[in-house]
């Protein structure tokens, strides 16, 4: 109790108090006023105006997205009728059986059964349509039709998304009767100037003689970005296999249970983002990325000391910009949430731990989480040691489980139960998790 009340204290000094260093943030405060997505907050609070104003002017403005988000929604369903997962006329409007029906679908390719598809989830499946249009009548896809349906179809193109390639179908009855031509060509021993080999001896000697000087290769690669959107694919497929996500009290892989938590979180995530910038009516999606790049450079400084600084010093470095900016903190708060959602979407990990150390230093101290699992898995940052990792989890489920109404990434009771089981050890041994990556990457 007395250590949930000095970590509280020390985080609630680092957002009161603006460290000595002010002078040092005022570069990256001004930097940051003119890079972060200025016009969200003010566009989030302006919507319940306009609606009251323009309801009638929108109505036809917003004809032609509707009309497109409509074909859409009619090309999901005809997808999803066409592999098995029946939701009734594509009528374009995404009802309860409709929800139904992409549910089954995320259950049996390892997605996150939310009934809500993501990006990732959509293009995948529509795409995966139109590659059964033209392929699943030519081998090897027509013998998964024949023996596992549609449905053995759509998780055959999941797999070689996955890199776990289909073997070509083959026919026994066809190659059986051929064999009879083979002892022919065993009879024409004719040619036997196969003895020339002789100099392939000599070769072989060469060869010999080269390896004992041979040398594996030495090469300098340079560090590549890990993957988030691919590692919680291969998560979301373990977890399908496993029947289900690791519920509380049930965590035999801590590691893994943790993995599960942090794929759960970044689908918060991003939908909470797409609901933010759903109400922005002048910015594309790639002036949002430009300016949530922005974002990453200016936390970046406070992102390269997560392996040194204790989380309530670097949450006071962030404040301290945060509070020079010259925005409004809810402003900010909103930027954070549809940057970091943007940072999973596009697969940017920089992007999305920055965001997420933004959202700690303006006061949403769960998205600590967020932080512990880029550490953990070095997702935008080196891998650190479990205690440094464990020390943003635990900030942010304390405050979570002390204070009503902070809860963020969907942390609901049964999720911050997992977490808690798995960083305090619950679970243990349990089958390792495949090595994704090299662990020297970002």
């Amino acid at each position: 109790m007395i250590k949930k009340s000095v970590c509280a204290s020390l985080v609630a000094a680092s957002l009161i108090a603006v460290p000595v260093q002010r002078a040092m943030a005022d570069e990256g405060a001004a930097l940051l006023g003119g890079l972060i997505v200025g016009g969200l907050i003010g566009n989030e609070i302006a919507k319940n105006k306009q609606r009251k104003t323009t309801t009638t002017t929108r109505s036809y403005s917003n004809n032609a997205a509707y009309s497109a988000q409509r074909e859409q929604n009619r090309q999901v369903q005809n997808a999803l009728n066409y592999f098995g997962y029946n939701v009734g006329s594509a009528d374009g409007v995404l009802g309860s059986r409709s929800r139904s029906g992409i549910a089954q679908m995320q259950a049996q390719m390892g997605f996150n059964p939310d009934g809500h598809l993501d990006d990732y989830e959509r293009d995948f499946l529509l795409g995966s349509h139109q590659r059964a249009l033209a392929s699943s009548h030519m081998a090897p896809y027509n013998q998964v039709m024949a023996t596992q349906g549609p449905s053995g179809l759509l998780r055959t193109y999941r797999n070689e998304q996955l890199g776990i390639s289909t073997a070509t179908a083959v026919q026994p009855s066809a190659p059986v009767p051929a064999p009879a031509p083979v002892p022919q060509p065993v009879a024409s021993p004719a040619p036997q100037p196969v003895p020339a080999p002789a100099p392939q001896t000599t070769q072989q000697t060469d060869v010999t003689a080269r390896s004992d000087n041979a040398a594996l290769p030495s090469f300098t690669f340079g560090a590549t970005n890990r993957s988030v959107s691919e590692h919680c694919n291969e998560i979301n497929v373990l977890t399908a296999a496993n029947g289900g996500i690791t519920a509380p009290g049930q965590v035999s892989d801590a590691e893994f249970a943790l993995n599960e938590q942090f794929c759960l979180a970044r689908t918060h995530a991003m939908a909470e983002s797409s609901a933010i910038t759903a109400t922005i009516p002048n910015l594309t999606d790639a002036q949002i990325e430009q300016q949530c790049g922005g974002l990453t450079q200016v936390i970046q400084p406070q992102v390269d000391s997560l392996s040194s600084k204790r989380p309530d010093m670097v949450i006071a470095d962030a404040s301290a910009i945060l509070q020079g900016s010259g925005q409004p903190m809810a402003q900010l708060v909103s930027s954070g949430k549809v940057c970091l959602g943007v940072g999973y979407r596009i697969d940017d990990p920089q992007m999305a731990l920055a965001s997420a150390v933004l959202l700690t230093a303006a006061g949403q101290l769960g998205y600590g989480e967020a932080v512990s699992h880029h550490m953990r898995e070095g997702f935008g940052t080196a891998k650190t040691d479990k205690a440094k990792s464990d020390a943003w989890m635990k900030l942010a489920l304390e405050t979570v489980t002390n204070t009503a109404g902070t809860a963020v990434m969907g942390q609901s009771p049964e999720r911050v139960a997992v977490l808690e089981d798995a960083i305090n050890g619950s679970g243990g041994g349990g089958a390792a998790l495949p090595v994704f990556g090299n662990s020297a990457n970002n």
